[in-house]
């Protein structure tokens, strides 16, 4: 999947480093035997963020990519409900996602769709 410069700072990945995330919290979404997103997340034991209490474990949504051709189809929407699904259903029921994406209006209103809430705003110029 090439280089869209969609994100601040962040490059492509690797499949070397995505093979690392392969698990539980790894998921694929695909259309005729083609990969055209995926969604990794990791479980952390909080050490007292201000939205989760010390000790309680929560997911991070570490990534979400979906091909720009599959984007108007649900697909990213899917792959973050199996995503929060499988936390839940291995106990886990806060997450967290941080985003670089240039469009962060459109990232926002996307994560609110499911039920993710402003916790901080980081600018720079």
């Amino acid at each position: 999947m090439g280089s869209e410069s969609i994100t601040y700072g962040l490059g492509v990945n690797t499949e070397g480093l995505l093979r690392k995330y392969i698990g539980d919290y790894f998921w694929v979404a695909e259309m005729d035997l083609k990969v055209v997103g995926y969604i990794m997340g990791t479980v952390h034991e909080s050490d007292g963020l201000a939205v989760v209490e010390k000790g309680e474990l929560y997911l991070e949504v570490d990534e979400v990519y979906v091909h720009p051709d599959f984007r108007s189809v649900n697909i990213g929407h899917a792959l973050v409900d199996k995503l929060l699904q499988t936390a839940e259903s291995n106990g886990i029921t806060r997450s967290i996602v941080y985003s670089a994406s240039k469009q962060w209006q459109k990232i926002v209103g996307f994560y609110e769709k499911h039920g993710f809430k402003m916790w901080f705003v980081q600018m720079y110029r």
